[in-house]
């Protein structure tokens, strides 16, 4: 480890990052402004792959010096012949799907790989971080989940089932208590089996409502075994009610009951408990087994949202298949009165969807411009892309695609950017899931295409709002 970064004199949080320095390095990457501090093929700047020399094709020296301007066109864009002899092909499209390092980008910003903003999360360095969980076939396990009971209820079987209740004995253990006996009999130990079956006050309560198909073995199994017997049984209680719902049921209000002793001093029957816990079980069967009827309303078309007289419409939208992961963009603009002025449309390789809304507006934006647009209206469907542009902290923002929009939005010109329901772009999204994957290059369309006349059409006939 080098010794800047394992240094004596420092913090020690700094200390604690550099015990698990690669680890670390493993979840970061880079997000290209100028390039400048980013090595085109060891550094992670594609944070889907990795580092880009893995995905060099055999007959490519990746030991060879690749800069970031040898794949390159003149105008700054990607040169696709180039990177397509380099790099493998299942690789290109996510290369493709970075914005180009711009010297007006400003430095590279480091950030985190596993988000779509990549802006740290807990939950997401927890993902990547922990030891994958094995899918548990246990039926109990499975019977637990999907019991037709409230949450609660199948979260508090989960924890019975693994120990994990905090009983008396439990709490005794972790000196949270000085007293390990059961409040309700004071004649053993508290443990997770006692105070839910063997407690003197629950037994003759069980011997009274147990199956008699059950009953042999009702008293003498482990907490584990006990649970799967009685939560995995078919059979019916009183003919009416299933056995497991009234178990299930029955075992919640006898821990609340133990609970409200413990913790608040109050006591009920135990008759009670059990009448409650009877109730709550045949409410449950028929909540599940009659569900409230609910009415689908219709969906709501909402029109496209025409923008102020003298002022023309940026209509833009990204696409993502969950199928193949390839990504699309779209966009067109008009006038006032819904007339069509130009349109497009991109495949722009593999990214996420945030990220193919960013591209979708990004390349709109820019056709803008060159057409000599003075005042113009941004419509998009996500809301994510709003609040980003709209952020305070815009300017340093991790996504280098927020930076560029945000310097062509800062130009002489007026720009308003609203988000609008999914209904109200149809003609985006239309030109967006149109876009040719065969083929990296920019379709740009003065006339309306024949897919979208009907679009079109049906944007018109709602103006003026």
């Amino acid at each position: 480890m080098p010794s800047s970064i394992a240094r004596n004199s420092c913090s020690s949080l700094w200390r604690a990052l550099s015990k698990i320095w690669e680890a670390l390095l493993s979840n970061v990457a880079w997000s290209l402004g100028n390039g400048h501090s980013v090595n085109f093929l060891t550094d992670t700047w594609v944070s889907a792959l990795g580092p880009l020399g893995d995905y060099a094709r055999d007959s490519m020296d990746a030991t060879n010096h690749v800069s970031f301007g040898s794949v390159l066109t003149d105008d700054g864009e990607w040169d696709v012949a180039k990177l397509a002899m380099i790099f493998t092909d299942d690789a290109l499209p996510y290369i493709l799907g970075v914005k180009p390092p711009s010297p007006q980008d400003g430095p590279d910003r480091c950030i985190w790989r596993w988000t779509n903003h990549h802006g740290f999360e807990l939950k997401s360095a927890y993902d990547r971080c922990a030891p994958p969980i094995l899918e548990n076939t246990d039926p109990l396990w499975n019977q637990i989940w999907k019991l037709q009971v409230p949450q609660r209820i199948r979260c508090f079987l989960w924890l019975a089932s693994r120990q994990k209740l905090m009983t008396n004995l439990h709490r005794y253990r972790r000196t949270l208590t000085d007293d390990p006996f059961c409040p309700l009999c004071q004649e053993a130990e508290e443990s997770i089996i006692h105070t839910l079956r063997d407690c003197a006050r629950l037994q003759q309560v069980w011997w009274y409502i147990v199956p008699p198909s059950l009953a042999g073995s009702f008293f003498s199994n482990s907490i584990k075994v006990w649970l799967r017997q009685n939560l995995c049984s078919n059979i019916l209680f009183h003919n009416s009610i299933s056995w497991k719902l009234v178990f299930a049921s029955i075992l919640w209000q006898f821990w609340k009951s133990r609970n409200d002793v413990v913790f608040a001093g109050d006591s009920a029957s135990v008759e009670c408990t059990l009448s409650r816990g009877i109730a709550w079980a045949q409410y449950y069967h028929d909540g599940w087994l009659h569900p409230a009827q609910t009415v689908n309303a219709p969906p709501r078309i909402i029109p496209w949202r025409n923008p102020e007289p003298g002022c023309l419409c940026l209509n833009v939208d990204g696409a993502v298949s969950l199928n193949t992961g390839k990504a699309t963009i779209g966009g067109l603009l008009r006038d006032t009165a819904g007339n069509f002025i130009f349109g497009f449309s991109k495949y722009i390789g593999s990214t996420n969807s945030l990220h193919a809304e960013l591209w979708a507006l990004y390349v709109g934006i820019q056709l803008a411009w060159d057409h000599g647009v003075n005042f113009l209206q941004i419509q998009t469907d996500c809301k994510r892309v709003v609040e980003l542009l709209y952020d305070s902290n815009v300017e340093s923002c991790h996504i280098s695609l927020v930076r560029n929009i945000h310097q062509f939005w800062r130009r002489a010109w007026y720009v308003d950017l609203i988000w609008i329901p999914r209904s109200s772009n149809q003609a985006a999204d239309n030109l967006a899931r149109s876009a040719n994957c065969s083929s990296f290059d920019l379709l740009f369309f003065s006339t309306p295409p024949a897919q979208l006349h009907d679009v079109l059409t049906t944007d018109t006939l709602v103006l003026p709002l």
